[in-house]
């Protein structure tokens, strides 16, 4: 225990001394364009890889060998959860968090069982830290994914009410452009629809559909009213329908969808306070009545 002791003091004293003189050691951000420009190719991926987070320059290589040997791996994680993320699956192919997932796995067993000698029960509490690292990966990406899902149908009500007075004058396909850009700016590019749009509309200059673009926006985030709205506004567009009457009724049907959305997670938060006060009460009325009371009549028999 005195060993132990030690170790984490000492740990805890550097932790102090890096987080007091951490900042003025670091150096100065300078452009990677300089940089690649200035120094050789090998000698700029050593910079760039130094200045990776220490989990991962540790974990990515070992993950990244677990996947080339075993490709297999790559149909345990879902490549659709990466990019509802707002992942690129080409950067992070789902091979690759299979594997982060196993690494994290037995590190943690493994540094159960290096710290078993110094502290008995550390393989023990290491069994539940190496289940949190197995599932955190995929954990965190259907989270983040959902996250993500949840802020597009929050925005693109505003989203339509800003395109449906510019539409009908300036064409929906520069009312998108001008909203999503505007949103963007005015945002400081925490808007997640108008970055999306933004690349939907990148896509419509390159050639592409914008309609289709946006339905490949839909498909990437799983955003059925966003897919919905750009078949319904492609098919106004082909018979002649009035746009400004497909983008208001969407414009209701999401206002309408996101109210009740909103009555219905009102509507669990009684219950809810009813588990908790349950959860509070009930040990101190067990502690403070019935159990001196079921003493008191043990004594008198």
């Amino acid at each position: 225990m005195e060993l132990l002791g030690a170790g984490l003091t000492g740990l805890a004293v550097f932790s102090l001394l890096m987080a007091l003189f951490a900042p003025g050691l670091a150096t100065p951000p300078r452009l990677d364009a300089v940089r690649a420009a200035a120094l050789p190719r090998h000698r700029y991926e050593r910079l760039v890889s130094a200045e990776q987070p220490f989990w991962e320059r540790l974990v990515a290589p070992l993950a990244s060998r677990l996947a080339a040997r075993a490709p297999a791996l790559a149909a345990q994680v879902s490549e659709r959860d990466i990019i509802r993320a707002g992942l690129d699956p080409r950067a992070l192919s789902p091979a690759e968090v299979y594997a982060a997932k196993l690494v994290l796995a037995l590190g943690a067993v493994a540094a159960g069982v290096v710290l078993t000698p110094l502290f008995p029960l550390a393989l023990f509490l290491a069994l539940p830290v190496a289940w949190i690292g197995y599932v955190f990966p995929t954990e965190y990406l259907g989270a983040r994914g959902r996250h993500r899902q949840s802020q597009l149908r929050r925005e693109l009500p505003d989203f339509l009410a800003l395109v449906r007075p510019l539409a009908g004058k300036d064409g929906l396909e520069r009312a998108v452009a001008n909203v999503a850009d505007a949103l963007h700016e005015a945002s400081d590019g925490r808007n997640l629809l108008a970055v999306q749009v933004r690349s939907a509309v990148a896509a419509y200059g390159a050639g592409t559909n914008l309609y289709a673009a946006l339905r490949d926006v839909a498909a990437a985030a799983d955003l059925e009213e966003l897919d919905e709205l750009a078949a319904a506004a492609e098919q106004a567009r082909h018979l002649g329908k009035g746009l400004a009457e497909i983008l208001m009724e969407h414009e209701r049907a999401l206002r309408e969808g996101e109210r009740n959305r909103l009555l219905g997670a009102a509507s669990t938060v009684q219950p809810k306070l009813a588990a908790i006060l349950a959860g509070v009460y009930l040990p101190e009325f067990i502690v403070l009545v019935v159990l001196p009371l079921f003493i008191s009549t043990l004594g008198r028999i």
